[in-house]
């Protein structure tokens, strides 16, 4: 079964998680010379993303917004550090149905509000090598 074929459009961004955004980004746009878009709140998951962008790439610095965020947990479990791998979709919901219909573990069943005016939706890292993925749907593109 060709699970996402034509859906999928590539990288979206990696995202990584840091317990200080602002240390983060001195070290990220004054170190590395990446450019930054303004910190957006996440209500749905209570963290602050910060895009960073260099050559075409896109780097989601994410830290913690409250103390019941799932990125408090990574955090107090990991320490900081790479958190996931987000897929760009044309398609989210037909994307969700075909990888359920190929048996994959997903911890969204339905789209959910994403940073920047997106569509989310995690899929289980046990149906990816390990790797938590996240599947994102931006009509604005972003």
């Amino acid at each position: 079964m060709d699970a996402l074929g034509p859906l999928s459009l590539g990288l979206h961004h990696v995202a990584i998680v840091v317990a200080d955004l602002d240390e983060a980004r001195s070290r990220y746009v004054d170190v590395l010379g990446f450019e930054a878009d303004e910190p957006e709140f996440v209500p749905d998951q209570r963290v602050n993303v910060l895009v960073c962008r260099t050559g075409g790439q896109r780097i989601e610095l994410v830290a913690p917004a409250s103390e019941d965020s799932p990125v408090t947990r990574f955090l107090e479990k990991r320490g900081g550090g790479l958190h996931h791998l987000a897929y760009l979709v044309s398609d989210l919901e037909a994307a969700l149905a075909r990888l359920r219909g190929a048996g994959w573990r997903l911890i969204d069943d339905a789209p959910r509000p994403g940073a920047h005016g997106t569509r989310i939706a995690f899929v289980h890292p046990s149906s990816t090598g390990g790797v938590l993925t996240e599947l994102v749907e931006d009509r604005q593109g972003t």
